[in-house]
């Protein structure tokens, strides 16, 4: 009987190929697919030929009240400092919109894997898709939002972009900014907002037309307590606070 022993080569077509040129080959692949990578995120980064300005971002986070432009659109925006949001549409607002709109594994290949990195990379790619205001191909679209976002984390707080973000929403009915809603729908300062409130207003962004309090009262409740629901499952409020409110009716709205 014919016995085989250990090789050292791997044959090819019958001529013998050496195991240290196949792991030379494989390492030199490796490298380069590293250099690559290195490219990418060098390029990502630390190039932003061809973006928009974010330093003008900035303006939507003010320290007081203040009426800015909107880069796109040209409409005048009431912004509002970060405290002046009030912690129930803050709370309301991260559960809703950025809280379900983390994406997971580009979170954690930016941001890490805890819940504040899901967070702030959440912020800063819904900013960025909102501030490319022509029309452009669908992969360098893409690329330059994941671009801008990350301009944008080099540039912002985590605090200051939830400012930009909140700033910035449209809630229907010709109403931009967390300012201008609340006093839309409630008369009131964001920050005197009750916690059902601030879910309805939270609510609005996803769909403003379907989830309307003033057109869809049914649908808009129906939201606002999936906001509240998510708003417990974020560690935001405990399970007797959203039982009260969701116990309450829509306020009536005119």
């Amino acid at each position: 009987m014919k016995s085989f022993g250990l090789r050292t080569e791997l044959d090819f077509g019958g001529d013998g190929f050496p195991m240290r040129m196949l792991l030379k080959i494989l390492l030199t692949g490796l490298g380069a697919l590293a250099l690559v990578l290195v490219g990418i995120f060098a390029w990502l980064e630390f190039d932003s030929s061809g973006l928009p300005n974010m330093g003008d971002l900035a303006r939507f986070a003010p320290a007081k009240p203040a009426q800015v432009s909107d880069p796109c659109q040209g409409a005048w925006i009431v912004a509002i400092s970060y405290e002046s949001i009030g912690d129930n549409l803050r709370a309301a607002l991260e559960a809703a919109e950025v809280g379900e709109d983390a994406p997971g594994v580009l979170s954690e290949i930016l941001q890490g894997s805890s819940n504040h990195g899901r967070v702030h990379t959440a912020l800063s790619l819904h900013i960025s898709r909102t501030i490319f205001c022509a029309p452009d191909k669908p992969l360098k679209r893409d690329l330059d939002e994941i671009r801008g976002a990350v301009q944008l984390e080099r540039r912002f707080s985590r605090r200051e972009l939830f400012t930009i973000f909140a700033n910035r929403l449209y809630f229907g009915e010709n109403t931009v900014g967390v300012e201008a809603a609340a006093q839309h729908y409630f008369h009131k300062e964001p920050n005197q907002l009750q916690l059902g409130e601030a879910a309805l207003l939270a609510g609005l962004v996803k769909a403003p037309s379907r989830f309307s309090p003033t057109k869809h009262p049914d649908h808009a409740l129906q939201r606002r307590n999936e906001v509240i629901d998510e708003m417990v499952n974020e560690h935001f409020i405990s399970e007797s606070d959203a039982a009260a409110a969701k116990s309450m009716p829509l306020p009536p709205m005119n």
